[in-house]
């Protein structure tokens, strides 16, 4: 007979952690927020959809950008 088993996990990070956290969390939310900008610019110029390998050549200039 199987057994289903689960495991819950609470995080607790101290101050430095949290902040590291929330940096990381801000990053990835400002290049989803960009990326996505840009599909929909591209899409509403009538456009194909721009594909992974470019967008992923663009980070390296979105962060020496900011």
């Amino acid at each position: 007979m199987k057994r289903l088993q689960a495991f819950k996990f609470q995080l607790r990070p101290g101050g430095q952690q949290e902040c590291e956290m929330r940096r990381f969390a801000g990053a990835c939310r400002f290049v989803f927020n960009r990326a996505l900008a840009l599909q929909n610019e591209n899409h509403e110029a009538g456009n194909k959809y721009i594909p992974y390998g470019k967008m992923a050549s663009w980070l390296v200039e979105w962060k020496n950008a900011t």
